[in-house]
């Protein structure tokens, strides 16, 4: 609607300022990047149809840096074949100067099977994981929850650590999820280390959920993120519509991150096209094109 923009655009200057005061001088959270030219990944799902050289081949023709690989059930390479496959992807990516920059994963806690799929991304020099989500159970009390994904995400912390791995919880727009209000997830951060467990922001998820208060769980969550997500939507019948890159309401919003100072890696999601069918491939992968240069001229 367009009152929800209005007001986004309008207040953009003054926080963007507030946050700027409150970051200038702070190291960044995660791992070190340049702050003027962050790492851009393209999530990968819209592209599993595409054989790892060919991937590579057209990453690089991109300029991008790499990908978030899809290193989950029903992914690019799924676990079972992790031994076999996921040697291949990085050596066909790094063949074109690419790489995994992210592993978006099913991984929340640890266990034996999570310990071993996160050895195997630190083999394979991957530097962050995207986790999968914490979901409340709407029928019980939340806080306790809440105690409960904490001692997960400390525990998950510890073991990315050793790993020389960050983990990511990216906020995600949803009745049940954890992470859509932003303050909760810094209630199951607040003991943690970024470098050990980050955000991946996501800025349309956040303006979609909380619309005008977004600036203000930004601001609780700053000193923990470590990557910010890029994809846009537009406001129909009341509804998000996820839609090409600039043609939504997303741009006055990531402007006011990008002024507060970007963190780590951005990736950039495509959300409009059906990731499904292999016969809308060449139309996916024109939509990545297109989405990659309007990023660009955003960081230009």
């Amino acid at each position: 609607m367009s009152h929800r923009r209005q007001f986004l655009s309008a207040c953009a200057a003054t926080t963007a300022a507030l946050l700027a005061r409150e970051t200038r001088g702070q190291a960044p959270a995660g791992k070190p990047s340049d702050a003027a030219s962050p790492p851009v990944a393209v999530f990968a799902k819209p592209l599993e149809h595409l054989e790892f050289d060919e991937l590579g081949r057209r990453l690089q023709s991109l300029g991008v840096q790499g990908i978030e690989a899809t290193l989950r059930q029903g992914g690019q390479v799924a676990p079972p074949q992790f031994a076999s496959d996921l040697p291949r992807l990085t050596e066909a990516l790094a063949k074109y100067d690419q790489r995994v920059l992210i592993a978006a994963s099913d991984i929340n806690q640890v266990s034996k099977e999570n310990e071993l799929q996160l050895q195997q991304f630190s083999a394979q020099g991957i530097p962050y994981i995207r986790m999968s989500y914490y979901r409340y159970d709407l029928a019980q009390p939340l806080l306790p929850q809440l105690e409960t994904f904490a001692r997960q995400a400390r525990g998950l912390a510890a073991l990315c650590q050793s790993l020389g791995i960050t983990a990511l919880y990216q906020n995600h727009a949803g009745r049940n999820f954890v992470g859509a209000a932003l303050w909760d997830l810094q209630q199951v951060l607040q003991e943690i280390e970024p470098r050990q467990l980050a955000v991946a922001f996501d800025v349309r998820h956040a303006a979609a959920e909380l619309t005008q208060s977004w600036p203000a769980g930004y601001a609780l969550l700053r000193p923990h993120v470590g990557a910010v997500y890029v994809k846009d939507f537009a406001w129909t019948d009341n509804r998000p519509q996820n839609v090409p890159l600039g043609a939504g309401v997303v741009q006055p919003l990531f402007e006011q991150v990008q002024q507060a100072g970007l963190r780590g890696p951005l990736s950039l999601h495509m959300e409009h096209i059906d990731h499904r069918p292999a016969a809308l491939q060449e139309q996916r992968w024109a939509a990545v094109v297109r989405d990659v240069n309007t990023l660009r001229s955003w960081l230009a």
